[in-house]
Protein backbone atom coordinates (compact mmCIF):
# COMPACT_ATOMS: atom_id res chain seq x y z
CA UNK A 1 0.00 0.00 0.00
CA UNK A 2 1.06 3.24 -0.94
CA UNK A 3 2.12 5.72 2.58
CA UNK A 4 -0.34 7.72 3.87
CA UNK A 5 0.47 11.38 3.47
CA UNK A 6 -1.28 13.52 5.39
CA UNK A 7 -3.61 16.53 3.88
CA UNK A 8 -2.69 19.84 4.45
CA UNK A 9 -4.82 22.91 3.17
CA UNK A 10 -2.68 25.87 3.26
CA UNK A 11 -4.18 29.56 2.78
CA UNK A 12 -1.67 32.24 1.46
CA UNK A 13 -1.11 34.02 -1.18
CA UNK A 14 3.03 32.46 -1.13
CA UNK A 15 4.00 29.88 -2.63
CA UNK A 16 6.74 29.53 0.57
CA UNK A 17 4.45 27.24 2.75
CA UNK A 18 3.63 24.64 0.42
CA UNK A 19 7.35 24.62 -1.02
CA UNK A 20 8.14 23.31 2.74
CA UNK A 21 4.86 21.83 3.38
CA UNK A 22 5.58 19.32 0.36
CA UNK A 23 8.87 19.09 0.77
CA UNK A 24 8.01 17.40 4.33
CA UNK A 25 6.14 14.82 2.64
CA UNK A 26 2.31 16.41 3.14
CA UNK A 27 -0.23 15.97 0.66
CA UNK A 28 -1.12 19.90 -0.11
CA UNK A 29 -4.07 21.67 -1.34
CA UNK A 30 -3.99 25.56 -1.59
CA UNK A 31 -6.08 27.99 -1.50
CA UNK A 32 -5.24 31.74 -2.50
CA UNK A 33 -4.75 34.90 -4.29
CA UNK A 34 -2.06 34.03 -7.23
CA UNK A 35 -2.49 37.56 -8.94
CA UNK A 36 1.60 37.97 -8.70
CA UNK A 37 2.76 34.39 -8.51
CA UNK A 38 6.13 33.98 -10.43
CA UNK A 39 6.69 30.70 -12.59
CA UNK A 40 8.77 29.26 -10.02
CA UNK A 41 5.38 29.55 -7.49
CA UNK A 42 3.60 27.90 -10.39
CA UNK A 43 5.51 25.22 -10.52
CA UNK A 44 5.29 24.53 -6.45
CA UNK A 45 1.53 24.56 -6.90
CA UNK A 46 1.34 22.17 -9.98
CA UNK A 47 2.58 19.59 -7.32
CA UNK A 48 0.05 20.72 -4.98
CA UNK A 49 -3.30 17.99 -4.95
CA UNK A 50 -5.85 21.08 -5.44
CA UNK A 51 -5.67 24.78 -6.06
CA UNK A 52 -8.31 26.87 -5.79
CA UNK A 53 -7.86 30.80 -6.72
CA UNK A 54 -9.24 33.09 -4.61
CA UNK A 55 -8.04 35.47 -1.96
CA UNK A 56 -7.58 33.86 1.12
CA UNK A 57 -9.41 36.33 3.27
CA UNK A 58 -12.84 35.40 1.95
CA UNK A 59 -13.85 33.36 4.67
CA UNK A 60 -17.19 31.98 3.45
CA UNK A 61 -16.03 31.23 0.05
CA UNK A 62 -12.76 29.55 1.58
CA UNK A 63 -14.76 27.44 3.74
CA UNK A 64 -16.97 26.37 1.07
CA UNK A 65 -14.17 25.50 -0.77
CA UNK A 66 -12.67 24.00 1.93
CA UNK A 67 -15.55 21.46 2.65
CA UNK A 68 -15.38 19.87 -0.96
CA UNK A 69 -11.51 19.28 -0.72
CA UNK A 70 -12.41 17.61 2.53
CA UNK A 71 -15.27 15.48 0.76
CA UNK A 72 -12.83 14.51 -1.76
CA UNK A 73 -10.12 13.99 0.63
CA UNK A 74 -10.27 14.52 4.15
CA UNK A 75 -8.12 17.25 5.63
CA UNK A 76 -6.10 16.92 8.94
CA UNK A 77 -5.01 20.48 9.20
CA UNK A 78 -5.18 24.14 7.62
CA UNK A 79 -3.04 26.78 8.82
CA UNK A 80 -2.00 30.16 7.55
CA UNK A 81 1.16 32.22 8.54
CA UNK A 82 0.36 35.31 6.32
CA UNK A 83 -2.07 38.53 8.06
CA UNK A 84 -4.78 37.77 5.60
CA UNK A 85 -6.03 33.78 5.88
CA UNK A 86 -5.51 33.37 9.92
CA UNK A 87 -9.10 34.01 10.42
CA UNK A 88 -10.42 31.81 7.68
CA UNK A 89 -7.78 29.04 8.29
CA UNK A 90 -9.28 29.35 11.94
CA UNK A 91 -13.02 29.04 10.75
CA UNK A 92 -12.18 25.99 8.46
CA UNK A 93 -10.54 24.16 11.51
CA UNK A 94 -13.04 24.53 13.78
CA UNK A 95 -15.67 24.14 11.42
CA UNK A 96 -14.47 20.85 9.69
CA UNK A 97 -12.49 19.33 13.55
CA UNK A 98 -8.65 20.60 12.26
CA UNK A 99 -6.04 20.85 13.53
CA UNK A 100 -5.00 24.49 13.63
CA UNK A 101 -5.61 28.29 15.18
CA UNK A 102 -8.26 28.41 17.56
CA UNK A 103 -10.82 30.29 17.29
CA UNK A 104 -10.47 32.24 19.99
CA UNK A 105 -6.89 33.59 19.75
CA UNK A 106 -7.93 34.93 16.09
CA UNK A 107 -10.52 36.57 17.48
CA UNK A 108 -8.88 38.22 20.29
CA UNK A 109 -5.96 39.22 18.26
CA UNK A 110 -7.67 40.16 14.92
CA UNK A 111 -10.43 42.29 16.61
CA UNK A 112 -8.69 44.84 18.92
CA UNK A 113 -11.52 45.11 21.00
CA UNK A 114 -11.82 41.90 22.13
CA UNK A 115 -7.58 41.86 22.92
CA UNK A 116 -8.16 44.28 25.24
CA UNK A 117 -11.43 43.45 27.15
CA UNK A 118 -9.27 40.01 27.62
CA UNK A 119 -6.55 41.83 28.97
CA UNK A 120 -8.75 43.79 31.75
CA UNK A 121 -8.01 41.59 34.44
CA UNK A 122 -4.53 41.47 33.86
CA UNK A 123 -3.30 44.92 35.29
CA UNK A 124 0.12 44.62 33.95
CA UNK A 125 -1.06 44.24 30.65
CA UNK A 126 -3.77 46.17 30.65
CA UNK A 127 -3.89 49.81 28.84
CA UNK A 128 -5.96 52.71 28.62
CA UNK A 129 -9.16 52.39 25.42
CA UNK A 130 -12.30 52.84 24.57
CA UNK A 131 -14.42 51.81 21.48
CA UNK A 132 -14.85 54.82 19.43
CA UNK A 133 -17.91 54.21 17.14
CA UNK A 134 -18.28 58.32 15.81
CA UNK A 135 -16.57 61.26 17.25
CA UNK A 136 -18.84 62.30 20.34
CA UNK A 137 -16.97 58.79 21.74
CA UNK A 138 -13.74 59.75 20.65
CA UNK A 139 -14.36 63.68 22.36
CA UNK A 140 -15.40 61.51 24.77
CA UNK A 141 -12.28 59.69 25.76
CA UNK A 142 -10.42 62.90 24.80
CA UNK A 143 -12.11 64.19 28.03
CA UNK A 144 -11.19 61.46 30.17
CA UNK A 145 -7.57 60.83 29.14
CA UNK A 146 -6.55 64.14 26.87
CA UNK A 147 -3.83 64.07 24.51
CA UNK A 148 -1.84 62.38 23.15
CA UNK A 149 -3.58 59.12 22.17
CA UNK A 150 -3.95 56.97 18.93
CA UNK A 151 -7.08 56.04 16.81
CA UNK A 152 -7.26 52.86 15.01
CA UNK A 153 -9.44 50.61 13.31
CA UNK A 154 -10.77 48.13 15.31
CA UNK A 155 -10.01 44.98 12.75
CA UNK A 156 -7.39 46.40 10.57
CA UNK A 157 -4.05 45.07 8.54
CA UNK A 158 -0.47 46.70 9.61
CA UNK A 159 -0.64 50.49 10.93
CA UNK A 160 -3.72 50.90 8.00
CA UNK A 161 -6.22 54.32 9.46
CA UNK A 162 -3.63 54.05 12.29
CA UNK A 163 -3.74 57.91 13.33
CA UNK A 164 -1.63 59.18 16.57
CA UNK A 165 -3.03 62.43 17.80
CA UNK A 166 -0.67 64.17 19.80
CA UNK A 167 -1.98 67.62 19.62
CA UNK A 168 -5.30 69.29 20.15
CA UNK A 169 -5.32 70.29 16.30
CA UNK A 170 -5.03 67.01 15.39
CA UNK A 171 -7.76 66.02 17.32
CA UNK A 172 -10.06 68.77 15.87
CA UNK A 173 -9.14 67.41 12.39
CA UNK A 174 -10.11 63.93 13.40
CA UNK A 175 -13.47 65.32 15.13
CA UNK A 176 -14.34 67.12 11.85
CA UNK A 177 -13.26 64.45 9.69
CA UNK A 178 -16.33 62.89 8.20
CA UNK A 179 -14.81 60.19 5.78
CA UNK A 180 -12.66 58.92 8.68
CA UNK A 181 -15.40 58.18 10.13
CA UNK A 182 -17.16 56.10 7.53
CA UNK A 183 -14.49 53.53 7.97
CA UNK A 184 -14.67 52.79 11.66
CA UNK A 185 -15.58 51.51 14.25
CA UNK A 186 -12.60 52.54 15.99
CA UNK A 187 -10.64 52.08 18.86
CA UNK A 188 -9.29 55.05 21.30
CA UNK A 189 -5.59 53.84 23.25
CA UNK A 190 -3.73 55.37 25.52
CA UNK A 191 -0.46 56.72 23.34
CA UNK A 192 2.96 55.15 24.45
CA UNK A 193 5.31 57.20 23.15
CA UNK A 194 8.53 56.09 21.25
CA UNK A 195 10.57 55.65 18.37
CA UNK A 196 11.48 51.95 18.42
CA UNK A 197 8.90 49.14 18.64
CA UNK A 198 9.94 45.56 19.56
CA UNK A 199 8.54 42.46 17.39
CA UNK A 200 8.22 39.02 19.51
CA UNK A 201 8.54 36.07 17.62
CA UNK A 202 6.89 33.12 19.55
CA UNK A 203 6.32 29.53 18.66
CA UNK A 204 3.50 27.44 20.85
CA UNK A 205 3.08 24.10 21.05
CA UNK A 206 0.84 21.88 23.08
CA UNK A 207 0.27 25.22 25.45
CA UNK A 208 4.08 25.98 25.59
CA UNK A 209 4.95 29.21 24.54
CA UNK A 210 8.88 29.47 23.01
CA UNK A 211 10.18 32.80 22.06
CA UNK A 212 12.48 32.65 18.79
CA UNK A 213 13.74 35.75 18.30
CA UNK A 214 13.31 39.74 18.89
CA UNK A 215 13.47 42.38 16.80
CA UNK A 216 13.80 46.53 17.25
CA UNK A 217 12.03 48.29 14.51
CA UNK A 218 13.09 52.14 14.17
CA UNK A 219 9.75 54.17 13.25
CA UNK A 220 9.78 57.61 11.23
CA UNK A 221 9.37 60.56 12.97
CA UNK A 222 5.27 61.21 13.55
CA UNK A 223 3.29 61.44 11.36
CA UNK A 224 4.33 58.30 9.19
CA UNK A 225 4.26 55.16 11.17
CA UNK A 226 6.72 53.81 8.95
CA UNK A 227 9.53 51.20 10.25
CA UNK A 228 13.17 52.67 8.25
CA UNK A 229 15.29 49.41 9.93
CA UNK A 230 14.83 46.45 11.85
CA UNK A 231 17.53 44.52 13.62
CA UNK A 232 17.36 41.16 14.57
CA UNK A 233 18.08 41.06 17.99
CA UNK A 234 17.99 44.54 18.69
CA UNK A 235 21.21 46.54 18.93
CA UNK A 236 22.75 48.05 22.12
CA UNK A 237 21.17 49.99 24.06
CA UNK A 238 17.51 48.73 22.68
CA UNK A 239 18.06 45.13 24.13
CA UNK A 240 18.34 46.98 28.21
CA UNK A 241 14.74 45.86 27.99
CA UNK A 242 14.46 42.40 26.68
CA UNK A 243 13.84 40.27 30.01
CA UNK A 244 10.62 42.43 31.05
CA UNK A 245 9.50 42.31 27.31
CA UNK A 246 10.04 38.27 27.48
CA UNK A 247 8.38 38.20 30.85
CA UNK A 248 5.54 40.43 29.38
CA UNK A 249 4.39 38.51 25.61
CA UNK A 250 4.42 35.44 27.62
CA UNK A 251 2.11 36.64 29.95
CA UNK A 252 -0.26 37.98 27.18
CA UNK A 253 -0.40 34.02 25.55
CA UNK A 254 -1.21 32.67 28.48
CA UNK A 255 -3.45 35.61 28.89
CA UNK A 256 -4.95 34.75 25.68
CA UNK A 257 -5.29 31.35 26.47
CA UNK A 258 -3.17 30.86 23.19
CA UNK A 259 -2.25 27.11 22.69
CA UNK A 260 -0.84 26.36 19.31
CA UNK A 261 0.64 28.69 16.48
CA UNK A 262 3.26 31.25 15.57
CA UNK A 263 2.64 35.13 16.97
CA UNK A 264 4.16 38.26 16.14
CA UNK A 265 3.87 40.25 19.09
CA UNK A 266 4.45 44.50 18.72
CA UNK A 267 5.47 46.06 21.92
CA UNK A 268 6.27 49.72 22.88
CA UNK A 269 8.44 50.68 26.28
CA UNK A 270 5.95 53.32 28.30
CA UNK A 271 8.06 56.63 29.82
CA UNK A 272 8.02 54.70 33.08
CA UNK A 273 9.64 51.17 31.87
CA UNK A 274 6.87 49.14 31.33
CA UNK A 275 6.98 46.99 28.38
CA UNK A 276 3.17 47.36 26.87
CA UNK A 277 1.46 45.30 24.17
CA UNK A 278 0.65 47.09 20.96
CA UNK A 279 -0.47 44.20 18.41
CA UNK A 280 0.05 40.97 17.96
CA UNK A 281 -1.50 38.99 15.32
CA UNK A 282 -1.16 35.05 15.13
CA UNK A 283 1.00 35.02 12.06
CA UNK A 284 5.00 35.13 11.24
CA UNK A 285 6.48 38.61 11.40
CA UNK A 286 6.63 41.21 7.89
CA UNK A 287 9.44 42.47 6.09
CA UNK A 288 10.95 39.25 6.30
CA UNK A 289 11.25 39.46 10.12
CA UNK A 290 10.74 35.05 10.27
CA UNK A 291 14.14 34.69 8.12
CA UNK A 292 15.98 37.35 9.97
CA UNK A 293 14.65 35.57 13.10
CA UNK A 294 16.34 32.25 11.54
CA UNK A 295 19.48 33.93 10.18
CA UNK A 296 20.15 34.84 13.54
CA UNK A 297 18.87 32.05 16.14
CA UNK A 298 18.66 28.82 13.57
CA UNK A 299 14.93 28.55 14.55
CA UNK A 300 12.50 28.15 11.06
CA UNK A 301 9.13 28.91 12.52
CA UNK A 302 7.39 28.11 9.90
CA UNK A 303 8.61 24.42 9.15
CA UNK A 304 8.11 24.03 13.19
CA UNK A 305 4.55 24.35 12.77
CA UNK A 306 4.54 22.18 10.32
CA UNK A 307 6.27 19.23 11.47
CA UNK A 308 4.15 19.56 14.47
CA UNK A 309 1.08 18.67 12.35
CA UNK A 310 3.03 15.29 10.69
CA UNK A 311 2.06 12.06 12.05
CA UNK A 312 4.27 11.94 15.59
CA UNK A 313 4.32 15.38 15.86
CA UNK A 314 3.41 15.85 18.95
CA UNK A 315 6.85 15.31 20.19
CA UNK A 316 7.91 18.09 18.44
CA UNK A 317 9.42 21.01 20.51
CA UNK A 318 11.14 24.34 19.67
CA UNK A 319 13.96 26.10 21.87
CA UNK A 320 12.85 28.73 24.34
CA UNK A 321 15.28 31.61 23.44
CA UNK A 322 17.99 30.59 21.47
CA UNK A 323 21.68 32.27 21.41
CA UNK A 324 21.81 34.93 19.02
CA UNK A 325 24.77 33.82 16.69
CA UNK A 326 24.22 36.35 13.94
CA UNK A 327 22.50 39.68 13.19
CA UNK A 328 19.48 40.14 10.34
CA UNK A 329 19.03 43.46 9.59
CA UNK A 330 15.87 44.73 7.02
CA UNK A 331 17.02 48.18 5.40
CA UNK A 332 14.13 50.48 3.45
CA UNK A 333 14.96 52.44 0.95
CA UNK A 334 12.57 55.59 0.76
CA UNK A 335 13.68 58.11 -2.41
CA UNK A 336 12.36 61.26 -3.10
CA UNK A 337 8.64 60.72 -4.94
CA UNK A 338 10.44 62.62 -8.28
CA UNK A 339 10.23 60.52 -12.02
CA UNK A 340 13.48 58.67 -12.06
CA UNK A 341 15.58 58.79 -15.01
CA UNK A 342 17.54 56.03 -14.09
CA UNK A 343 18.90 53.93 -11.28
CA UNK A 344 22.42 51.96 -10.57
CA UNK A 345 21.75 48.02 -11.33
CA UNK A 346 20.48 46.67 -8.11
CA UNK A 347 22.32 43.78 -8.88
CA UNK A 348 25.59 45.21 -7.88
CA UNK A 349 24.61 44.54 -4.35
CA UNK A 350 24.84 40.84 -4.25
CA UNK A 351 28.77 41.72 -4.50
CA UNK A 352 28.36 43.56 -0.89
CA UNK A 353 29.62 40.79 1.61
CA UNK A 354 27.08 40.83 4.32
CA UNK A 355 23.97 41.69 1.55
CA UNK A 356 21.71 38.27 1.63
CA UNK A 357 18.65 39.77 -0.61
CA UNK A 358 16.84 42.49 -1.71
CA UNK A 359 13.79 43.81 -3.29
CA UNK A 360 13.94 46.94 -5.16
CA UNK A 361 10.52 48.68 -7.56
CA UNK A 362 12.82 52.09 -8.52
CA UNK A 363 12.50 52.30 -12.12
CA UNK A 364 12.51 54.40 -14.96
CA UNK A 365 9.99 56.78 -16.11
CA UNK A 366 8.39 55.48 -12.77
CA UNK A 367 7.36 57.73 -9.32
CA UNK A 368 8.35 55.86 -6.41
CA UNK A 369 5.46 54.92 -4.33
CA UNK A 370 5.24 56.63 -1.11
CA UNK A 371 5.87 54.73 1.91
CA UNK A 372 2.79 55.98 4.72
CA UNK A 373 2.54 53.00 6.49
CA UNK A 374 3.89 48.94 7.25
CA UNK A 375 1.01 47.00 5.68
CA UNK A 376 2.64 47.55 1.56
CA UNK A 377 5.29 47.02 -0.27
CA UNK A 378 8.20 49.82 -0.44
CA UNK A 379 10.10 51.00 -3.26
CA UNK A 380 13.14 49.18 -1.92
CA UNK A 381 14.18 46.36 0.75
CA UNK A 382 17.78 45.45 1.34
CA UNK A 383 18.14 42.02 3.73
CA UNK A 384 21.71 41.94 6.02
CA UNK A 385 23.01 39.06 7.53
CA UNK A 386 26.21 39.53 9.62
CA UNK A 387 28.27 38.29 12.36
CA UNK A 388 27.10 41.08 14.93
CA UNK A 389 25.76 44.90 14.93
CA UNK A 390 29.03 46.46 14.52
CA UNK A 391 29.76 44.71 10.86
CA UNK A 392 26.65 46.94 10.07
CA UNK A 393 27.74 49.88 9.71
CA UNK A 394 30.75 49.08 6.78
CA UNK A 395 28.16 47.35 5.00
CA UNK A 396 25.47 50.47 4.87
CA UNK A 397 28.02 52.61 4.22
CA UNK A 398 29.10 50.41 1.01
CA UNK A 399 25.09 50.22 -0.13
CA UNK A 400 24.94 53.92 -0.19
CA UNK A 401 27.89 54.12 -2.30
CA UNK A 402 27.29 51.48 -4.61
CA UNK A 403 23.30 52.28 -5.32
CA UNK A 404 21.93 55.37 -6.77
CA UNK A 405 18.92 56.89 -8.40
CA UNK A 406 19.00 59.76 -10.97
CA UNK A 407 15.78 61.79 -11.56
CA UNK A 408 14.70 63.36 -14.12
CA UNK A 409 15.62 66.89 -12.75
CA UNK A 410 19.19 65.96 -12.42
CA UNK A 411 19.65 65.30 -8.33
CA UNK A 412 20.69 62.39 -7.48
CA UNK A 413 19.98 60.41 -4.51
CA UNK A 414 21.95 57.74 -2.79
CA UNK A 415 20.21 55.95 0.41
CA UNK A 416 21.28 56.84 3.88
CA UNK A 417 20.63 54.47 7.08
Amino acid sequence: MPEHKPHLLVLSGWAGVPEVALALGFEVSFIGDTTEFSEADREVLARCRSVHEMPADQTAAVLAAARRIHREMPLEAAVSFGEFGTESSAVVADALGLRGLSLRTVAITHYKDLMRTALAGHPELALAWARVPDAAALREFHARHGVPLVVKPVSGAGSVGVRQLLTGAELDETLEDTAFWHDGPYLAEEFVPGDVVYSVETVTLHGRHSIAGVSAGRLRTHPNLAITEISVPPAPPYDDPLPEIHRTVLAFLDAIGHDWGLTHTEVKISADGRPVIIESQPRIGGMRIFRMVEHATGVDEIGTMLRSLLPGGTDTTSPHLPPYTATGMCLSLMPPRKRVRRTADPELLRDIEGVKDFEIDIRPGLVPAPVIDNSGGRPGLIWLRLPDHAAAEPVKKEISRTYWVEFEDGDVWHPSF
